[in-house]
């Protein structure tokens, strides 16, 4: 009986301090990276709320683009939404060593200069300058509202 290998899954956890070089290069966790990533593996960078960079993958890029391809070119709301967002995506492959270079756009938006912080947000990772994380660090008692709503409802699926 052979067993069927288990998927290994991209799992956006733990806190990894950066330094950021002169040509704006920061390494990506290793824990993030998959030993299926080729060369051509890209993340998305995002700009996100409170300065924050999200680092999508590709599979969820395709997953979010899948949901707006049918948005109406009239929708002048949603076009402006998306090209205020879209304009400021920034698309990387890391070298070897697993670093990429921050646009200047996304490096402004976040007030990263020397220091980062990659950050762990499960299904996505997030990237913020490393002073604006100092402020934030004790954690939120929403965060742990949301866990136990998450685990509750599936929990309750199961169940049914």
């Amino acid at each position: 009986m052979s067993e069927t290998p288990i998927k290994k899954i991209r799992l956006f956890t733990g806190t990894f301090p950066a330094g950021v070089d002169s040509q704006r290069r920061l390494s990506m966790p290793r824990s993030w990276r998959l030993p299926t990533d080729t060369d051509d593996t890209q993340f998305y960078l995002i700009p996100g709320r409170a300065r924050r960079i999200q680092v999508v993958t590709e599979e969820k890029m395709q997953s979010i683009f899948e949901k707006l391809e049918n948005s109406s070119l009239a929708n002048d709301d949603k076009i402006a939404a998306y090209t205020d967002i879209a304009s400021k995506i920034q698309i990387v492959t890391l070298d070897s060593h697993g670093r990429f270079a921050l646009s200047p756009t996304l490096a402004e938006f976040a007030g990263i200069k020397d220091k980062a912080v990659f950050l762990g947000s499960m299904v996505y990772g997030t990237i913020m300058a490393a002073d604006e994380w100092q402020e934030r660090q004790t954690p939120l008692a929403s965060s742990f509202d949301l866990l136990q709503q998450i685990e509750e409802s599936s929990k309750n699926a199961s169940q049914e």
